[in-house]
């Protein structure tokens, strides 16, 4: 019997995981009022797509980005939308065809990805026989093995500056509206990976870090510089 085609996802895309902050949230990890948190910068405009536009989304912005780039590429494009991802934030495949061609992660981490997290990948294709990944790191990569691991596996790694140039690659009204999508509303305050919101600034004894909104059922927290 012919496999059922995967579900398409449009508005919706699985959350990277995000950085664990150690200290776990207590009974002393208040909201801060809006009077007294940080000042936020001004939201600068974006016009086009560079390299410091791309710097600006939040984790899962990062996220939905990769999955409107293969689908304005005209893959059908397979995710989660929230909770554990199992190592692969997208999984792309051919119209009408019920087998990938490709799996893809994504990284918004502020320091470049090290070899394990590629191997990671490498080991999850493995896993399901798909031939080809794609990662996607924004801040880029380092160290010679993850290369030579990209190579073995059949892995292609952008950087940030290689992900800005395949989408300015696309027309200009694919171009336009992945940029409209990317940056529309609150692009920047970091999304609770288990749940799916947006996150709140706390303060706890280690000073100020970003807390979910389902606290105290929903633990997750991130570094305030995330």
């Amino acid at each position: 019997m012919r496999a059922r085609r995967p579900r398409t996802s449009r508005p919706s895309s699985p959350p990277m995981s995000p950085r664990y902050f150690g200290e776990s949230a207590g009974s002393k990890a208040d909201v801060i009022p809006p009077a007294q948190r940080a000042p936020v910068p001004e939201k600068p405009e974006i016009n086009s797509w560079t390299l410091d536009a791309l710097k600006q989304l939040e984790w899962k912005r990062f996220e939905l980005l990769c999955v409107g780039y293969y689908e304005a590429m005209g893959f059908v494009v397979k995710t989660v939308p929230h909770g554990p991802d199992g190592g692969i934030d997208a999984t792309l495949y051919k119209a009408g065809l019920d087998v990938p061609v490709a799996v893809v992660q994504c990284k918004a981490w502020s320091k470049p990805v090290k070899v394990e997290q590629v191997r990671a990948l490498a080991g999850v294709m493995h896993e399901h026989k798909v031939r080809r990944g794609v990662f996607w790191s924004l801040s880029g990569y380092v160290g010679r093995p993850v290369k030579e691991s990209a190579d073995r596996a059949g892995i292609q790694l952008l950087d940030g500056a290689g992900i800005v140039e395949r989408i300015c690659a696309l027309d200009q009204y694919k171009q336009a509206t992945l940029l409209k999508q990317a940056f529309r509303g609150d692009y920047r305050t970091p999304t609770c990976a288990a749940c799916g919101i947006k996150m709140v600034e706390r303060k706890g004894s280690a000073g100020a870090f970003w807390g979910c909104q389902n606290y105290p059922g929903c633990k997750v927290r991130l570094s305030r510089n995330v």
